[in-house]
């Protein structure tokens, strides 16, 4: 199978390429690193003309919430119309479609979790509404599939997130920054995330068309987050704490027995499994 990614170069990207080629799949990337944005309409429907993949993965994105507060419309123009752009060619050239979209979309949450994928969306951010705008973009392409991503984190997301910013402290010797404490979420691992893209690309015809939770059923806290950070890495110093962000909810935490049910997908990691898994490449 020839897969096409967008931001193959990201986070998300390079870690899904590696498992694809591992598995003897072709990959091609489209990346604005290298050159090609999916706001190009003309340059990414040129793009797929040549290369004719089997199937899209569709990564790119203005993909942290303060680069989007930063530039709102660089946010709409890359998540939402770049999407519409995806969608479309896509579309002409009847390839299926494989959309990675973020847990965000259900803020905010009005129903206790777990978040079943029938829990209403919207988004109370700039990041969020605009991956929601990019949802309804690509349910114009057929067959698709929409993959709603928990919380993140891995060995390459460096700085970001509270998995990244306690990291990245702590090597520097700085106290890791919490904010708030109490709010919890469910906290994903990339191993697990690049499974779930392969397990959507390559599935049958009859689970297309849907939307899946991709998480891992684990509801922490911030600060027992922080704390199992702090024990594997063996931090004994201070933790220092600021207000929590009004673009996190007070719980969240997905149920992903639709995914489970459907795709084949169930995470293998838990939160401490997943960090202990990037001791090798840390060093924590």
């Amino acid at each position: 199978m020839k897969v096409l990614i967008t931001g193959n170069k990201g986070f998300v990207g390079r870690e899904t390429q590696c498992l694809l080629a591992n598995l003897q799949h072709e990959v091609v990337g489209f990346d604005l690193m290298t050159g090609q944005d999916v706001r190009d309409y003309r340059q990414f429907f040129e793009f797929v003309k040549l290369h004719k993949p089997d199937r899209i993965l569709h990564l790119a994105a203005i993909a942290r919430f303060n680069e989007a507060d930063k530039n709102p419309q660089l946010a709409f123009e890359t998540n939402a119309l770049g999407t519409k752009n995806v969608a479309g060619v896509a579309k002409i050239f009847h390839i299926p479609v494989v959309y990675a979209s973020t847990g965000s979309v259900y803020m905010p949450i009005t129903n206790p979790p777990p978040i079943t994928e029938e829990f209403s969306t919207c988004g109370n951010s700039v990041y969020a509404c605009s991956k929601k705008a990019g949802e309804m973009y690509i349910q114009e392409a057929n067959p698709h599939i929409i993959l709603r991503y928990a919380h993140l984190y891995g060995a390459s997301k460096h700085g970001h997130g509270l998995v990244g910013g306690f990291l990245e402290r702590i090597k520097r010797g700085l106290a890791p920054r919490l904010y708030g404490g109490r709010q919890s979420n469910d906290f994903t691992y990339i191993k697990d995330v690049i499974e779930a893209n392969v397990k959507a690309l390559t599935a049958s015809w009859d689970k297309w068309n849907q939307i899946y939770n991709i998480g891992t059923g684990e509801e922490l806290s911030a600060e027992k987050a922080g704390g199992i950070i702090c024990e594997i890495t063996g931090w004994q110093g201070a933790i220092e704490t600021e207000e929590s962000r009004a673009v996190d909810p007070e719980r969240f935490v997905f149920d992903c027995k639709k995914a489970e049910a459907m795709l084949d997908f169930k995470a293998k990691f838990s939160f401490k499994d997943g960090l202990l898994d990037m001791q090798k490449e840390l060093k924590l």
